[in-house]
């Protein structure tokens, strides 16, 4: 086990902050912003069976994807692909950043911003969680957010620079975004959408709108930490494989 130092970790999480505040990635929260306010203005504009209250949800729990996939995945690997392409990763390449620390450090950031962002959706959407629902929705958000955010690393890896990293990130937010959305017209799509982040987020929001007596399966969160455990160790181990971290 790598030994970290906090002080490194600390480090690249301030030039990571810096670059994150830039205009190719701030426009990712925005982004995700007006999307939900868009939802917003668009559901209440049309007559629906369904209660205020689960169109809220429904409307909530489409931020929450959108924010989790367009900030989590997009701005890290935008952010790694963009070092590549000024060429200030070699200098990590041939410093004492171990790959553990850099992971740390360039992922802090964005998955702030991401967990703050989910909260602030909830006025947005006009469905506020509270009481001992916001336990579950605090535990699986902040999980999904991790999720996303190694995923974005592992995909700015491949990525030789920004043009291409927009190349190899589209389909895969495409399946985790789009999957999880219109799996409530599409059975084979809910059956997938079980096994995804994104998909058991979004159902345990319209669970907590259904007031269900389970809104979340010890089984999803399961699910979850294999997949954070798993996407961890597929970046360390490419990140060692492409030359990234010296032996």
């Amino acid at each position: 086990m790598k030994t970290i130092h906090l002080n490194k970790v600390l480090a690249i999480a301030q030039v990571k902050t810096k670059a994150f505040l830039g205009k190719n990635c701030i426009i990712m929260p925005v982004f995700a912003l007006g999307f939900t306010i868009l939802m917003k203005f668009l559901y209440s504009q049309m007559g629906t069976s369904s209660s205020p209250e689960e169109l809220n949800a429904y409307i909530l729990s489409m931020g929450l994807v959108m924010n989790i996939g367009m900030m989590g995945i997009y701005c890290p690997c935008l952010l790694l692909a963009e070092e590549k392409e000024k060429k200030t990763l070699r200098v990590l390449m041939t410093s004492s950043v171990n790959g553990l620390e850099f992971f740390l450090g360039s992922i802090l950031p964005v998955f702030i911003a991401t967990i703050i962002l989910n909260y602030v959706l909830m006025p947005i959407s006009g469905f506020i969680i509270t009481g001992s629902n916001l336990i579950p929705f605090t535990i699986v958000s902040v999980i999904a957010s991790l999720i996303s955010c190694i995923i974005g690393m592992i995909l700015g890896i491949f990525a030789k620079n920004q043009v291409s990293a927009g190349t190899i990130m589209t389909p895969v937010l495409m399946i985790f975004i789009f999957i999880p959305i219109f799996s409530e017209i599409i059975k084979v799509l809910a059956d997938i959408s079980k096994f995804m982040f994104t998909g058991i987020l979004m159902e345990m929001t319209m669970n907590m709108a259904a007031k269900t007596d389970k809104v979340l399966n010890v089984g999803s969160v399961v699910i979850m930490l294999a997949e954070v455990v798993i996407s961890i160790f597929v970046f360390l181990f490419f990140y060692k494989k492409n030359g990234f971290e010296k032996d």
